[in-house]
């Protein structure tokens, strides 16, 4: 009987020549098999899970700065914030706070009733003010304190360990849950934010969309999302929050498979390298790390109904004579609630061959080289923020600075080659920043990382054929 979801395995070098060692890229691919999912869809109906969303909110003193610049402000006065001096302003452009009080509030007014909401607020420290509440009275209120609490400094694991504590005090066994984290500052403790977002990637696999406003450092919120296997958006304005927003509310409709995780046999024979995620969303995830069976696990919790999921790693592979050679055992582990088949299974093999045939030793696999490049980019941006800030705080060499413009070309060069003009231009304007100034914003820096987690520049998710 066919498996709800599909496991396809390729490497960007099918054979290798024999009695060779090689570098390799494997590529997972898990797509619902649309002949299976489909008719039980069509027999069951269409059920939508109920989903317990946990919204984390910056409400720190720089969130009074208004979301977009807007020439015809009028200042009305000043303050001071971790950011230091504010100007404040009357204008028809609103605050940070503002639009994130509005997003939240709309989201809450499109909940159904089986859904709940839980909202933390932070500063310098952590305010709860809903826990797993339905939409409703007591809901509004919660939502109307964003307007009233913070105006200190940004310390998001305060907010991450309240969380924590919720989780580990409430079984949601029937809901799906995601985190979404709203911030707009440079945090004061980003070791400790990431320590609890591993924690909550670790104990409960809860991904945490974190989105970003204003001088928030993208890097930073790139990793608090590889720690819990969720994602980073840049919002440069109220209609970014509002799409984003509602994206986020229409994937978490759409989840079919929860308690998902891709479990990883690997041969003992090969050293793992760092593992991507290159759908939905591109996401350096880190080095592989099996454990003492050599089984790798990659929790991946929620999977939607109309997207495809994939992986990929990187081994070393020794030597070998002609035959075949088995990398590894993909494992995919689900549960399909909404249709009543619980503690499911599909496996595939990723096996190479050793060969004699030097020009078949030759061939390389495009789509899986595609894929090699996207993710690639973002490890690049992450170097370019080191090297960044390095230029920034005085400690860059003349090298540094070579290094910089030699990347910026080759991410020009890599764009334009794809005829991704979008991409390619983001990256001349930075090179021109680089050339006329001696560094790079942080804007552009936010930018180009955001970019880089979307599929194909501009696609950010791989649909699959509707059902």
């Amino acid at each position: 009987m066919p498996e709800e979801f599909i496991l396809q395995c390729q490497l960007d070098q099918p054979a290798i020549q024999a009695g060779q060692s090689a570098d390799l890229y494997s590529l997972i691919t898990i797509r619902p098999n649309i002949s299976k999912i489909g008719a039980l869809i069509e027999s069951t109906g269409d059920v939508v899970l109920p989903a317990h969303l946990i919204v984390v909110v910056d409400v720190s003193g720089s969130m009074q700065i208004l979301i977009e610049d807007d020439p015809k402000a009028k200042v009305v006065g000043k303050t001071r914030s971790e950011a230091g001096d504010v100007t404040l302003v009357q204008s028809a452009v609103p605050s940070r706070r503002a639009v994130a009080q509005q997003v939240v509030q709309r989201l809450v007014e499109r909940m159904s009733p089986d859904d709940r909401l839980t909202l933390v607020a932070f500063d310098h420290e952590a305010y709860p003010l809903a826990n797993a509440l339905p939409p409703g009275p007591a809901l509004n209120t919660a939502v109307s304190q964003l307007a009233e609490v913070g105006g200190g400094g940004t310390s998001m694991g305060r907010a991450l360990e309240i969380v924590r504590n919720s989780l580990s005090q409430r079984k949601d066994t029937n809901s799906t849950q995601r985190i979404v984290v709203l911030t707009d500052g440079e945090d004061q403790e980003t070791a400790f934010a990431q320590k609890q977002a591993k924690l909550i990637g670790d104990e409960y696999h809860i991904p945490i969309f974190a989105f970003g406003t204003g001088p928030s450092r993208g890097d930073f919120l790139l990793q608090i999302g590889a720690e819990s296997g969720g994602a980073y958006r840049d919002i440069k304005n109220e209609q970014d929050a509002e799409e984003s927003f509602g994206e986020f509310l229409t994937r978490q409709k759409n989840i079919l498979a929860t308690n998902v995780s891709l479990q990883l046999w690997l041969s003992p024979e090969m050293f793992v390298r760092e593992l991507y995620r290159t759908k939905p969303e591109v996401l350096f995830v880190g080095d592989i790390k099996p454990d003492s069976n050599n089984t790798a696990v990659i929790p991946i919790e929620h999977m939607e109904k109309n997207k495809a999921y994939e992986f990929l790693f990187r081994c070393n592979v020794p030597a070998k004579d002609t035959g075949r050679f088995r990398l590894a055992k993909a494992a995919l582990l689900y549960d399909l609630p909404a249709l009543s088949i619980m503690d499911q299974r599909a496996e595939a093999n990723i096996v190479v061959e050793f060969t004699d045939d030097a020009e078949k030793a030759k061939i390389r696999l495009g789509e899986v080289k595609r894929v090699i490049g996207q993710a690639e980019v973002q490890r690049q941006l992450l170097f370019l923020q080191e090297k960044r800030d390095a230029i920034k705080a005085g400690r860059a060499t003349e090298k540094d600075r070579t290094i910089v413009g030699r990347l910026l070309d080759e991410l020009v060069k890599r764009f334009t080659d794809l005829g991704d003009q979008a991409n390619a231009n983001m990256y001349r304007n930075m090179k021109s920043e680089f050339l006329e100034k001696g560094e790079i914003s942080q804007e552009l820096m936010n930018r180009s990382l955001a970019a880089s987690s979307k599929v194909e520049g501009s696609v950010a998710v791989q649909e699959i054929e509707d059902f």
